[in-house]
């Protein structure tokens, strides 16, 4: 179910961000004397900008932290301006953190990190003036990129993923500030899902599933709220505490309507609507039978000898 999947990938995130953040808020360790080796498969990024780290003579300045003898920070210039800061976090002479500058030499532009040392970069972040814009991760350290992160503001957007670590994107998540929304899997590594999660204020409730291949779901179930597990919580790009989760609406008579969402990701358009409201159920607040003509109106026949149809026998 997607509670397990999503709280297994969740926290191997989490603790892959949060060294992140402790890379950035510690950067007095660090070095090494070029770009940290070569950027893994899968990157999107632009070679381009990993090269702003080469440099040597006097575009090149470095800092000994702990008097070892071996740089751990190394400043790269180019024409008096800094386009590049490596740091060798746990001083075994290995970049772990590299940060790229824009023109102006203090807008970060790129920045990777090698979060387990050894020496191959297991994340890489983008930024559009200043700001985080998508994240590159390798979760299981294997040097290819399996998730591709978007974000809007420092909230996830979208995610991609190589759940089956194949090379190719098999998994499509879209995020409203930040909460899952919707998730499309490709089991059968075709390139096309085959089962969509839909869900409403981070909890899941519907599983749609195209059993016949032809790129529209043709089964469709709804999932009780109390076995749905506990609601997704929102997920932020760049590891800061997330806001409050959405509050859950209320429980509808009309059957209240899920959408999948607009972007069509693999599957060539919008499936539809859920149907039912948000606990599987899709009821009213009122009896079987109640309001209806046969209210009243028992299924049980009179007992033999019986007088009247009430049941209670001549007075």
């Amino acid at each position: 179910m997607i509670s397990k999947r999503s709280r297994g990938f969740v926290t191997r995130l989490a603790i892959t961000t949060a060294l992140g953040a402790l890379a950035l808020a510690a950067p007095g360790c660090g070095g090494g004397n070029e770009a940290v080796a070569d950027a893994p498969s899968g990157s999107l990024g632009d070679e381009a900008v990993r090269r702003q780290c080469e440099g040597s003579g006097e575009n090149v300045r470095e800092t000994d932290v702990n008097n070892d003898g071996t740089p751990d920070i190394r400043h790269v210039y180019s024409g008096g301006t800094e386009r590049c800061v490596q740091f060798d976090m746990n001083f075994d002479g290995m970049v772990d953190v590299s940060r790229f500058f824009d023109e102006d030499g203090t807008t970060i532009v790129q920045e990777e990190h090698d979060f387990d040392f050894d020496g191959r970069i297991d994340q890489i972040a983008y930024f559009a003036g200043g700001a985080l814009t998508r994240k590159e991760l390798d979760t299981n350290f294997d040097n290819r990129i399996d998730t591709w992160v978007w974000c809007d503001g420092r909230l996830y957007a979208r995610q991609e993923r190589d759940r089956h670590h194949t090379g190719e994107v098999d998994t499509w998540e879209f995020f409203d500030d930040g909460v899952l929304r919707e998730a499309r899997y490709d089991d059968n590594n075709d390139g096309r899902p085959e089962r969509w999660e839909l869900f409403r204020a981070g909890r899941l409730a519907e599983i749609r599933r195209d059993t016949d291949l032809d790129g529209e779901p043709d089964q469709q179930e709804e999932v009780p709220r109390e076995s749905a597990g506990d609601a997704e919580t929102a997920l932020t790009c760049d590891g800061s505490e997330p806001p409050p989760p959405p509050a859950e609406p209320p429980p509808t008579s009309g059957g209240e309507t899920g959408e999948t969402g607009g972007e069509t990701g693999e599957t060539g358009g919008e499936t539809g609507e859920t149907g039912g409201d948000e606990t599987g159920e899709g009821g009213s607040d009122t009896n079987p039978g109640e309001g209806m003509p046969w209210e009243g109106v028992s299924d049980v026949p009179p007992e033999e000898g019986s007088s009247d149809t009430t049941g209670e026998g001549d007075q």
